[in-house]
């Protein structure tokens, strides 16, 4: 632990939520929290001039929310016919090591996918990553964004995660003019950025964070120090003042960060938060419009307050800029992921219903109760995996949440649905015509609520893997060849998980396709058994001396929760 002549050590760590895969036991199967320890280089001294992603690397990896499935159904949602992941290109500005990008490019064979960023360090971990998965379908490039022309070609989505408010403005401008002039006629532009109101408040703290470690250059140095000022800060702080109370705020928010993006973010002295109707203005000067929030459920207003509804009902529907940037001063949002078009682009701002047909859905919904009959009148309850309740009394409904929790998380057609959740509910399939329109009409209707709400998925182009257990399961290779590395993972979802048990990840590499089930138990066996005796991990948490024999039961219900995970493919 490091002392600083100035201040006071401080440790903060954010405990890893666990699978324990060789007994069975889960803790969650939602389990994204933050990284491994940041990697420095000691061998850079202070006075060499370095990039500051390589002095501290940043560990990639998949942001759901900037997946061309996303930005396509988003676009088609809006009236746009977005071209088709299978054989679309995508271009990232600043991907460093490719931990978003490739596994697109795993999933997506036919399509082409170019990277550029600035660090050397992160392009040669993103390259010798791809080439270890043989893909032939990705570039990544040591490049300026200011070198990018328009000789790159015309991209369908064009993604920039986390570097808007971290360049000057001239690269600023640059990004929207690649924008312009590398994006397809029907294209979409991801650009997230720090936000005001919300970011305000970021910057209360990251003023004296920065003053308590100017002219300290080691990376680690400067995130200890950084979360020991705000630690010493807030426990100075008088009682439960407004002051008191917002350092508290802000050192709860900087001991859950990961030290890389401590050092990248708050300790960024070039980082600017915007209100969103600056960066939609400057896309605008661009030739460009705004399409809508990379998440649908920004502009949800089915649980805000009456007071807010009412004021936000003012707003004419089609000003949509107007309601968000509104809805950001009442939330405090402090980050933004905001889709850009070309202003030619038609865009449908009143989205009907009915339109979730033509998509596929997936949603996370357990029944509150052990059964739910939904035949039976009366009110079901389904939890979340957010934890949230969802509540109806439409028969239709009830079954078609039943239907979605069974098989999550895979992904079903609106079809597929309806007739899944009809046979459930056995009543309803032999209902007279009038009677079955009203019927599908509550249930879009439904749906799509929910779908506002953050709670139902849609998907124009659903992600592949499978939930069922073959006679020789195979998980992805992309996992297969993290789990050596470390406890992060990426699914098939374009989503991380952690597996933080050895034990875990060494299963995970066995299965390859190759090995029966059998055969995986008897060859992690084979493995465990040659390494010395140690605890083996049980379900309450403890331990039992020595170590035990994996069996074939605990195989199934931990392949069972890889598919769950959405690890293995078809």
């Amino acid at each position: 632990m490091l002392v600083h002549p100035r201040g006071f050590a401080i440790v903060c760590r954010q405990r890893h939520k666990l699978i324990h895969l060789a007994t069975g036991h889960r803790e969650d199967d939602t389990i994204l929290t933050q990284g491994p320890d940041p990697v420095t280089d000691e061998s850079l001294s202070a006075a060499e001039p370095a990039f500051a992603y390589d002095r501290m690397v940043y560990i990639g990896h998949p942001f759901v929310q900037t997946h061309p499935d996303r930005l396509a159904t988003i676009a088609s949602l809006h009236g746009m016919q977005p071209a088709p992941v299978a054989g679309c290109r995508v271009l990232e500005l600043g991907c460093g090591d490719g931990g978003n990008l490739i596994p697109m490019a795993y999933q997506w064979p036919d399509s082409e996918f170019v990277g550029i960023d600035l660090s050397a360090r992160a392009v040669e971990k993103g390259e010798a990553t791809a080439a270890e998965l043989g893909l032939r379908n990705i570039r990544l490039l040591r490049l300026d964004i200011m070198d990018v022309g328009v000789d790159f070609g015309r991209f369908d989505y064009i993604i920039a995660h986390g570097v808007y408010s971290w360049v000057p403005q001239p690269v600023r401008d640059k990004m929207m003019a690649i924008f312009r002039q590398n994006l397809a006629p029907a294209g979409v532009a991801y650009v997230s950025f720090n936000a005001n109101p919300g970011s305000h408040l970021r910057d209360f703290a990251r003023g004296m964070m920065l003053f308590h470690v100017r002219g300290i250059t080691d990376p680690a140095t400067r995130v200890e120090q950084a979360r020991t000022l705000l630690k010493f800060l807030a426990q100075v702080s008088t009682g439960e003042d407004w002051y008191g109370m917002l350092l508290r705020n802000q050192l709860e928010r900087v001991c859950k960060m990961p030290d890389m993006l401590l050092y990248h973010d708050d300790l960024d002295e070039s980082a600017r938060a915007f209100f969103l109707h600056e960066v939609v203005e400057e896309a605008a000067r661009h030739g460009l419009q705004y399409l809508s929030d990379a998440s649908f459920s920004a502009l949800n207003l089915q649980a805000e307050p009456e007071p807010v509804v009412n004021m936000i009902s003012q707003i004419p529907e089609d000003d949509v800029l107007t309601r968000e940037q509104y809805l950001d001063f009442v939330k405090g949002r402090a980050f933004r992921e905001t889709l850009l078009c070309h202003h030619e682009a038609s865009l449908r701002r009143q989205i009907p219903p009915q339109c979730i047909e033509h998509y596929h859905i997936a949603a996370h919904a357990v029944p509150v109760a052990e059964e739910i009959d939904p035949a039976e009148a009366g009110i079901g309850e389904f939890k979340t995996e957010k934890g949230g309740i969802i509540s109806t009394n439409h028969g239709l409904s009830k079954a078609a949440l039943l239907h979605l929790g069974k098989v999550w998380p895979r992904t079903v057609s609106f079809a597929e649905l309806v007739d899944n959740a009809s046979a459930r509910l056995g009543a309803m399939t032999g209902a007279a015509g009038v009677e079955r329109k009203a019927d599908l009409e509550a249930l879009t209707d439904f749906l799509f609520r929910m779908f506002r709400a953050g709670i139902v998925e849609l998907h124009l182009y659903p992600p592949r893997f499978t939930t069922a257990i073959g006679e020789r399961p195979q998980a992805s290779l992309i996992a297969r060849s993290q789990a050596p590395h470390g406890p992060l993972i990426s699914n098939l979802r374009h989503s991380t998980i952690v597996l933080e048990d050895e034990i875990v990840r060494r299963f995970l590499v066995l299965v390859d396709g190759t090995r029966t089930l059998d055969q995986l138990v008897c060859d992690l066996n084979l493995a465990l058994a040659g390494e010395p005796d140690a605890a083996t991990p049980r379900v309450d948490g403890g331990s039992a001396g020595g170590r035990r024999q994996v069996t074939r039961e605990e195989v199934e219900r931990n392949l069972a929760t890889m598919a769950r995970l959405a690890l293995l493919v078809a």
